[in-house]
């Protein structure tokens, strides 16, 4: 399998998306009330804007465009998500990933965008030991944390869906794509939101626009500051909180994303016990290291996205260690016990 450096991933799909600025067609974090969440499309507020939500990639999603009213720039950003879940949908017949996964382990040729984010995915597994894998649909199948009310998969389950979760077995060539394993699948989902809201944010550049939330299911990204030049202020969410407006921490930024993984998006529980999302590609079982959630703040969605499970998965030490590590990204890391550790540049409140 071809090395992916992270320069690299970045590099190829900028050159994979330059296509995004020309389209004309085409819950981890909270908002605090300040930033004017839209509950209802195309609303005019105080300071000119537009509001739009919607239902994309299993998640609902919300943007809102400042100094502008011209709702074509918003049919935009709708029509390229659209486009994208077209692509990135695991679930969509037709789709990319929909055909990579039915290809009975035979080449399939693709967008560049869906090859290069693949690619960018194999970066993340490598730097992670496989901890980030997106070969992990079998055993997100069996365990089905979503629709889950209390049922826990046999060893014998475990084991035989395990054993079709490896990164390595996944080639890119170009835009073609190759599971050598007949019955791998791959699922985007760890990663796609953030790539989705940086080509928005990309779109939203290109048409003039210099501010703008962009909220992906909780996958925050804001475009320059609020339109009065302050900073956004993000709203981290309790883990298990009484309520979305229970608030752990407070992030005031611009021009960034703030992603959070977290044990309490989807889970179930029985006997005392918590079975949650975030799978441990070694065990099978659901991670347990000790978190609860980690959001990251970083420029790159993409980047974010991807990191915030990875260095779940990897844990306090060596996902700290990884976000030291890393230029241009910061991270808050909670425990089991509400204890918080912020990495040496994460804002304080």
């Amino acid at each position: 399998m071809k090395k992916y450096s992270s320069t690299e991933a970045v590099s190829a799909m900028a050159s994979a998306t330059s296509r995004t600025a020309s389209l004309k067609l085409c819950l981890g974090i909270v908002l605090l009330s300040s930033l004017l969440l839209p509950s209802a499309p195309h609303v005019l507020a105080d300071e000119e804007s537009l509001s739009e939500t919607g239902f994309f990639l299993d998640t609902v999603i919300s943007i809102t465009i400042y100094g502008s009213s011209d709702s074509t720039v918003m049919d935009g950003c709708f029509s390229l998500l659209d486009d994208y879940e077209q692509l990135f949908s695991r679930t969509i017949e037709g789709s990319d990933v929909w055909k990579i996964n039915h290809s009975s382990g035979e080449p399939t040729e693709v967008d560049s965008e869906t090859a290069a984010l693949i690619e960018a995915s194999l970066y993340y597994s490598e730097i992670s030991n496989g901890k980030f894998d997106i070969t992990v649909t079998p055993l997100a199948e069996l365990w089905d944390i979503e629709n889950n009310t209390g049922y826990l998969p046999s060893d014998e389950e475990i084991q035989e869906a395990l054993s079709h979760v490896d990164y390595t077995v996944i080639s890119v060539d170009g835009a073609a794509v190759t599971l050598a394993d007949p019955e791998a699948e791959i699922d985007l989902g760890g990663i796609a939101k953030g790539y989705i809201a940086d080509r928005l944010k990309d779109y939203l550049k290109s048409e003039g626009i210099t501010s703008a939330l962009i909220n992906l299911g909780g996958n925050v990204l804001t475009l320059g500051e609020k339109p009065n030049g302050n900073n956004w202020k993000i709203g981290i969410r309790k883990p298990f909180g009484e309520s979305s407006s229970d608030l752990i921490a407070v992030v005031e930024t611009a021009d960034m994303a703030v992603i959070t993984s977290g044990t309490y998006e989807r889970y179930f529980e029985l006997d005392g016990v918590i079975y949650h999302h975030i799978l441990d590609t070694e065990t099978g079982y659901p991670v347990e290291n000790g978190l609860t959630s980690v959001t990251i703040l970083s420029e790159s969605s993409t980047e974010g996205d991807a990191l915030s499970t990875t260095c779940f998965v990897l844990g306090l030490e060596d996902g700290m260690e990884l976000v030291e590590a890393t230029d241009g990204v910061e991270a808050l890391f909670i425990t089991n016990e509400m204890e918080l550790y912020r990495s040496s540049g994460f804002p304080e409140d």
